[in-house]
């Protein structure tokens, strides 16, 4: 697709695809004759639910990320074997995105977040922007101890790439990167769904009076809801492949709905601390109890933002191993029912590109 506007999109999870679909909105919107390209190695099926039907979608080689044992768990043995070898093999990576850019002839890179994407572009005289909340090189250095001078290179290499970029835009809320000096901020980036009356669509009696999604990301979920303290006037809805045999428990197919408008529905959303969870939880006025991950760098600084603008609370991990989710909703019922209003960021951003567009 020449002179498109290329978006490489990380597939370690679906935050990178929510951020990235406000920013592609507005620059369809502000220059409706320029091409966009996300590129993914997401299907075209599961990219489809996120983009405008407008856009066109490639497949993309896969990048390096980190491995994760489950939805709060890092990998972090598997994830250090992964980065190194990458890094060894460099060279031979970057040359296969850079075949992919080719054929495509894009008239500029912006990555969301992986740094391989921009390295290549800047081989075929792209210009290139990086934007979101975190980047690889500062999550891993939350990973390894400062001795390991190995990753520390893997790190150096990666922070001389983004700063290699025409910016890179960290997203708010997001983390410090003091190691880049061509850093912008802008703000948050999180996509709006429809609201629906669920309890018509789950056909459920008047006594139910909340309902309540459980959803951790895009990571693969494996966890036993069997034994959860649901209270009488709530129902829960989980992922297909989380369903048990419980009156208060619905499975997501159930309603026919996107994730985005399921989530824009309910009243609370069970989560961990991830960018698109929180941000989506804000921007559709869906009250949140979250989990905290383990070793996830970028986690304090989504806290404290999702402490200070949205109805939140935390659910201890003795809390979610017993299933006492009775217990936090009442802690979270507590809480003043109030969401603040806060700009966006996504004409920002298209602000940038139009440089390049004239």
């Amino acid at each position: 697709m020449k002179n498109a506007i290329v978006f490489a999109i990380s597939a370690h999870g679906f935050g990178h695809l929510g951020q990235s679909v406000p920013v592609i909105e507005a620059l369809r919107q502000r220059y409706p004759d320029v091409p966009v390209v996300v590129l993914s190695s997401y299907t075209r099926e599961r990219v489809a639910e996120f983009v405008p039907p407008d856009v066109h979608i490639h497949s993309a080689p896969e990048h390096v990320t980190v491995a994760m044992r489950d939805a709060l768990t890092v990998d972090s043995e598997t994830t250090r074997e992964r980065f190194l070898c990458w890094h060894r093999d460099y060279a031979q990576h970057q040359q296969i995105f850079v075949d992919c850019l080719r054929k495509i002839q894009p008239r500029m890179v912006l990555s969301n977040v992986d740094f391989t994407w921009i390295s290549a572009a800047q081989t075929l005289s792209l210009p290139t922007l990086a934007f979101c909340s975190l980047n690889w090189a500062d999550i891993l250095d939350g990973f390894y101890p400062g001795s390991d001078m190995e990753m520390r290179q893997v790190t150096t290499d990666i922070r001389k790439i983004y700063n290699s970029a025409g910016r890179f835009l960290r997203v708010s809320p997001g983390m410090g990167m003091p190691g880049l000096s061509n850093l912008s901020t802008v703000d948050v980036l999180a996509r709006s769904g429809r609201r629906y009356d669920l309890r018509i669509r789950l056909r459920v009696g008047n006594n139910i009076r909340r309902v309540a999604l459980f959803s951790l990301g895009g990571i693969a979920q494996r966890h036993d809801l069997s034994g959860w303290d649901i209270p009488t006037d709530t129902h829960l809805i989980v992922p297909d492949n989380l369903l048990v045999d419980h009156p208060r428990i619905s499975p997501m197919s159930a309603l026919g709905l996107s994730h985005i408008d399921i989530l824009a529905s309910v009243d609370v959303l069970v989560t961990k601390p991830g960018y698109g969870s929180f941000c989506e939880a804000w921007r559709n006025q869906t009250a949140v109890i979250y989990m905290r991950r383990n070793l996830w760098p970028e986690e304090t600084a989504l806290i404290d933002w999702i402490q200070r603008h949205v109805p939140a609370t935390e659910m201890s991990c003795e809390e979610f191993t017993s299933g006492a989710l009775a217990t936090v909703l009442a802690r979270l019922a507590a809480r003043p029912a109030t969401f603040d209003h806060l700009q966006t960021g996504e004409n920002a951003i298209v602000n940038h590109i139009g440089q390049w567009l004239g």
